[in-house]
């Protein structure tokens, strides 16, 4: 009985890190594509208001880093998938727990993370108030998403808007 007791927990606890946290890539994307840019170009978006969980850190993977890869950044073992192809993964940890994931897929959401200072995608939750907005890459719209320190080092992107039907120019 005990040993069905364990595989049964076991089974919840495989199940519930392997799925992509649906409500915060919905609040996440409605941030980022949602309103206007304020005066100074970009708006801000503070990762903790999107969270209805507590962590302590979170990373930014791209597709197709894998169990290993991942295990290394994090500093402990990793269970869940894979990045899939074309997607994105925030990952959230807590006391050297995943508490959370969301993937989002490039092409739904063309959202382009920057790294900042010695952060490199690793990024403690006192320092998660990002700089977004929409920039022209070809022509295609795609979003930033910069912690609010360093958007100096991407601000000549605000004035790269896309044309209609169009390619890229500075404003």
């Amino acid at each position: 009985m005990m040993r069905n007791i364990l595989l049964f927990v076991s089974a919840l606890f495989l199940l519930s890190c392997s799925d992509s946290n649906s409500d915060l890539e919905d609040k996440l994307t409605a941030a980022i594509t949602e309103g206007e840019a304020g005066p100074q170009g970009y708006k801000t978006v503070q990762m903790a208001e999107l969270t209805d969980f507590d962590w302590d850190t979170m990373y930014y993977f791209q597709a197709s880093e894998d169990k290993k890869e991942i295990s290394d950044v994090i500093g402990f073992k990793w269970e869940g998938a894979t990045v899939p192809q074309l997607s994105r993964r925030l990952l959230f940890v807590k006391d050297q727990q995943v508490v959370s994931f969301v993937d989002f897929n490039y092409n739904e959401l063309p959202l382009f993370i920057y790294g900042c200072e010695g952060d490199k995608w690793i990024y403690p939750k006192s320092r998660t108030n990002f700089a977004s907005f929409k920039y022209c890459e070809g022509d295609r719209e795609v979003y930033t998403f910069i912690p609010v320190q360093c958007i100096d080092n991407i601000r000549e992107l605000i004035d790269y808007k896309c044309p209609e039907g169009g390619v890229a120019k500075a404003e």
